[in-house]
């Protein structure tokens, strides 16, 4: 039997090393590349049923899998349960400094800060996550691995939309508008939505769905920001590079990017409910919306994932700006990417 790494990019390259390089080849469509260490790198069509295949796609691993057992491939392996079968994987993972996952230990965890967020957190199911990330942070032993569940924004045992009637929603690092269509699906009483996005590429996208989503929801306003998020208004140079999807300012270079506070945006919008997925400027754009969440209290969920500080600083910080709020985390991706802090208001 044949084994292949479905996937010649960054991921299917640390999977190539925790594997020892024991497979025969990749499997990539869209690889301008013909070999990669020696591997050669196919086209799916040229590939044998019964390869056994690792995807290596982090973030379309269930659709890719399913599209091949579809195709009668028999022997697939998705990302959750190919991590399992190679020990060393986070290691590899933690030489690229990956997010959270950084070569560097103690960034990665500070136990007395992280205690105190343990008794801020509402449910057992909470508090018993905490533990495991940072068992997983403090060993990257994949036996503390946390295979991803629940929807992201929406998990079904988090009361985010319970105590809300008419849903004022800020989507902060709107995408395409992925999350505004899913809370769309998730309540019926969306009286605005204010979408938040600065990449040229993504607004295209966004504006397409917002357009779509006020025809099917006329009672619902849409509008749409092309700007991010952050703690002041500016004008930032932006710079992002490998697998690292983490926000990097850098004054050398000569992507700029415009960013605003919601402070000064929104304070008269009656914001309930504000989502933040910005790369990295969870911390800035939370100084940056503090008097919009003291007098709102909306409920929040803020990703927790992109800086190794963030799984301690982000909850205690919106607990010094807002002390109301009952926190829970959830974790809804594979390599704990899209770790979510939810918080929900107790007044209201």
């Amino acid at each position: 039997m044949k084994h292949a790494i479905y996937g010649a990019g960054a991921f299917g390259k640390l999977f190539l090393s925790a594997l020892d390089g024991r497979i025969d080849f990749f499997i990539d469509d869209l690889s301008k590349e013909r070999v990669y260490k020696g591997i050669p790198i196919k086209k799916l069509a040229t590939i044998s049923k019964d390869t056994k295949i690792f995807i290596s796609i982090l973030q379309h691993s269930k659709y890719i899998q399913e599209r091949l057992i579809d195709d009668d491939f028999s022997n697939v392996i998705g990302f959750t349960e190919a991590i399992s079968c190679m020990p060393t994987i986070l290691h590899e993972v933690a030489k690229t400094n990956y997010l959270w996952l950084v070569r560097q230990q103690e960034r990665m965890l500070d136990k007395e800060k992280l205690e105190k967020v343990q008794t801020l957190l509402y449910d057992e199911k909470s508090r018993q996550l905490l533990q495991k990330i940072m068992r997983l942070r403090e060993t990257l032993d994949i036996k503390y691995y946390i295979k991803p569940d629940g929807t992201e924004y929406f998990p079904s045992d988090v009361p985010i939309l319970d105590n809300l009637s008419k849903i004022n929603f800020v989507d902060c690092g709107a995408y395409t508008g992925d999350s505004v269509e899913e809370l769309m699906k998730q309540h019926s009483d969306i009286n605005s939505s204010i979408s938040f996005e600065p990449d040229k590429k993504n607004l295209l996208e966004l504006g397409k769905t917002l357009n779509k989503l006020s025809i099917y929801y006329p009672q619902t306003n849409f509008f749409l920001y092309p700007a991010g998020v952050y703690s002041k208004n500016s004008i930032l140079k932006f710079a992002n590079s490998g697998i690292n999807s983490s926000a990097n300012f850098n004054d050398k270079s000569t992507l700029e990017v415009p960013v605003v506070s919601l402070d000064s945006i929104i304070l008269s919008a009656n914001p309930n409910f504000i989502k933040m997925d910005i790369e990295g400027a969870e911390k800035e754009a939370l100084l940056g919306a503090a008097k919009t969440i003291q007098k709102y209290k909306p409920n929040l969920a803020i990703c927790l994932y992109h800086k190794p500080e963030d799984l301690w600083e982000l909850p205690l910080l919106i607990q010094e700006i807002e002390p109301s709020y009952d926190m829970y985390i959830r974790v809804h991706e594979d390599m704990c990417l899209s770790t979510v802090l939810y918080c929900i208001s107790k007044e209201s």
